[in-house]
């Protein structure tokens, strides 16, 4: 009962005073305003449909404009056409920016230099159209005849298999959730780095430790500032969603979204940052020097990364057995995972034994990064080898 009570005064230490600095406000504070400021000017980016200026010069068949415009909202385009009198003008337009091809007589595009391959498939689907209608025409065929040649009728599909309805917002909500503990175990990860070493460099440590044992003091701080991270994700989200929502800034209706998955994404939130967390502050123990750490805090990374790329493939293809493997053994599967149960149906076995394993993993961390904890934290200077941290907590 001691420990736990131990660790809880441990956390609202650190919950409290990183939560009161006026660094954390201030940034919550410049964040929140940028969303509350860049929403109105990303919903009009988006809303806003972009328009192709297209020069046209000599003979044009009938209809041109029409045809160009159809053909353009296939890439929710839109074109405008500028006339001009000789061929020499319209490239002194494009030279100028002013349009971004020139049509010559419905046979030659002409680009400033390198041509969009957008616009190209745009210009040439409405002449070749316009082709096509006059070949139609010179052959006296009706419209139904027409139509057959133009658009014979399509192969009917069937489903073996009814589509999930929360497929989109699952791969959204999967990946959102990989790239967030992604961000955060570098963020937050950090964060619990610098407060063991401002911790040690203080000597506040010294006053601490005699009160609490040291994978205590490692187990409150990764709680406590962990907490005040999620604390940070979860306003950050809600402003963020409030902005989508309310500017209709994205069509993503994450309300489909099943609790279950939802869940999981928590739950691998938290396993994956206490595994990394704890990983962060005992080889912050060791390292008293900005540039001692910033060597140290490369390691977590070197660790991250590999699960990183590998849930970005599960995102393709969730049952391979790269992804299979990598969601079950440590320290992958934190990110790898909430992929597999969020887009495929994982055996009850595999999700208990990911989770048993990384459980597993993180007291196991806790109970040797106390150790290393115990042996380095009251070492100034030098940056203390783990050997021997480990050599001298055993004195």
């Amino acid at each position: 009962m001691n420990t736990a009570r131990h660790i809880l005064l441990v956390a609202y230490r650190d919950f409290m005073q990183r939560a009161k600095s006026r660094a954390f406000l201030a940034s919550m504070l410049v964040i929140v305003g940028l969303l509350a400021v860049l929403g109105p000017i990303i919903a009009s980016e988006v809303r806003d449909t972009p328009a192709y200026d297209i020069g046209v010069v000599g003979d044009q068949p009938d209809g041109l404009e029409d045809a160009l415009t159809q053909a353009a909202t296939v890439f929710d385009r839109q074109v405008d056409l500028v006339a001009f009198a000789d061929v020499p003008a319209g490239e002194l337009a494009i030279e100028e920016g002013d349009i971004n091809v020139l049509i010559v007589d419905s046979r030659e595009l002409v680009w400033d230099e390198e041509p969009s391959l957008q616009l190209a498939s745009i210009a040439t689907a409405a002449v070749q159209g316009l082709d096509r209608r006059q070949i139609i025409t010179d052959l006296g065929l009706s419209a139904e005849e027409a139509a057959m040649l133009l658009s014979p009728p399509a192969p009917e599909t069937r489903t073996l298999n009814e589509p999930d309805p929360e497929s989109g917002p699952k791969q959204i909500a999967a990946y959102a959730g990989s790239f967030i503990l992604y961000i955060s175990i570098l963020m937050f990860g950090q964060f619990v780095m610098m407060g063991v070493m401002e911790e040690k460099s203080s000597r506040v440590v010294e006053v601490v430790l005699s009160r609490v044992r040291p994978h205590e003091l490692l187990a409150g701080k990764v709680v406590g500032i962990g907490a005040l991270g999620l604390l940070q994700l979860i306003i950050l989200g809600a402003a963020a969603l409030l902005t989508v929502n309310l500017f209709d800034i994205a069509d993503v209706d994450l309300g489909a979204l099943s609790l279950r998955v939802l869940l999981w994404i928590v739950l691998w939130y938290l396993l994956g940052y206490g595994f990394f967390s704890v990983v962060y502050a005992s080889l912050g123990a060791t390292v008293s020097r900005q540039e001692d750490a910033q060597s140290v805090a490369m390691i977590p990374v070197v660790l991250l990364l590999p699960g990183y790329f590998i849930s970005l493939t599960a995102l393709e293809n969730p049952d391979s057995t790269l992804a299979t493997v990598s969601s079950i053994v440590p320290p992958l599967s934190p990110l790898v995972m909430p992929i597999r149960a969020s887009l495929s149906d994982v055996p009850f076995w595999e999700m208990a034994l990911s989770v048993f394993l990384i459980g597993s993993a993180i007291y196991l961390l806790i109970r040797l990064g106390g150790r290393v904890y115990k042996g380095s934290i009251l070492k100034i200077g030098a940056k203390v080898r783990l050997r021997d941290a480990w050599k001298a907590a055993g004195q």
